[in-house]
C-alpha cells in the first residue's frame, strides 16, 4: 500500500448545526484528507466519520433528521461497522434524550440521558475552559489511568451510557462521562479541535480505530 492510499479520509457530517472549519483544520494538520458530507455520494471515499454539533440538543436533533443524512450515518455505524466520532452535541445526540430539550428524541445509539450540570459555589455553569479527563480504558496512545487536559464548553452532560462504556470521566461539580464508546462509535463532550496537543493526540488516536 502506498502512502497516499494509506491517508485517512475523514468525512464531516455537515447538517448545518455548527462551524466545522476548526475540526477540518485539526484533521488536515494530522495529514488526513477531509470531506464535508452533505449527501451519500462521498461516504464511500471515507475511512472515518465525524458527527459534530453546536447549539441546543433539540435544534441539532431536528437539523440532523431534516438533512437526509441520518439513515446514511446509521448504515455506516451499524451495517458497515465503521468508525464514528461524535463531538460535543454530536456526542449528546447519541443518547436517548436531554433535559435541555425534553420533547426532542436522541438517536439512542449509546443510550442514556443528558442532564444539566448543577452550579455550586465556585462551580460555574456553563462549564467553559480546560479540565482534566481521567481515562478508564486505553484509547489509541492514551493508557488506562492517564490524565489529560481538554477544552470544554457545555451546560449539559452524559452521566454514563446505557450501552457501551465510559472511557474517560471529568468532574465539574459532579462527575460526568467525558468520553463514551460503543464498539466502533466513540464520542467526546470536549472539543478536541480546540484542545491543542492533547486534542490532536486524541484525534490521531481516533484515526487508528
Amino acid at each position: 500500500m502506498n502512502a497516499r492510499a494509506a491517508t485517512p479520509v475523514v468525512g464531516l457530517v455537515d447538517y448545518r448545526a455548527g462551524n466545522i472549519q476548526s475540526i477540518e483544520n485539526a484533521f488536515v494538520s494530522l495529514g488526513a484528507d477531509v470531506i464535508r458530507i452533505q449527501d451519500g455520494d462521498a461516504l464511500a471515499d471515507c475511512s472515518h466519520l465525524v458527527l459534530p454539533g453546536v447549539g441546543a440538543f433539540g435544534f441539532c436533533a431536528d437539523r440532523f433528521r431534516a438533512s437526509g443524512l441520518l439513515a446514511l450515518v446509521h448504515h455506516w455505524v451499524f451495517a458497515e461497522q465503521r468508525p464514528l466520532l461524535g463531538i460535543c452535541v454530536g456526542m449528546q445526540l447519541l443518547g436517548d434524550n436531554s433535559e435541555e430539550s425534553p420533547r426532542a428524541e436522541g438517536l439512542g445509539w449509546v443510550g442514556g440521558e443528558i442532564r444539566r450540570l448543577v452550579a455550586h459555589p465556585g462551580i460555574r455553569v456553563p462549564h467553559v475552559g480546560w479540565n482534566s479527563v481521567e481515562f478508564q480504558y486505553a484509547y489509541g496512545s492514551f493508557r488506562a489511568g492517564d490524565r489529560a487536559d481538554f477544552y470544554f464548553d457545555h451546560s449539559f452532560a452524559y452521566h454514563d451510557p446505557k450501552q457501551g462504556r465510559t472511557l474517560g470521566y471529568c468532574s465539574h461539580g459532579a462527575r460526568f462521562s467525558a468520553i463514551v464508546q460503543r464498539d466502533n462509535v466513540t464520542a467526546v463532550q470536549f472539543h478536541p479541535e480546540k484542545s491543542q496537543a492533547c486534542g490532536l493526540r486524541f484525534l490521531e488516536s481516533f484515526l487508528t480505530q
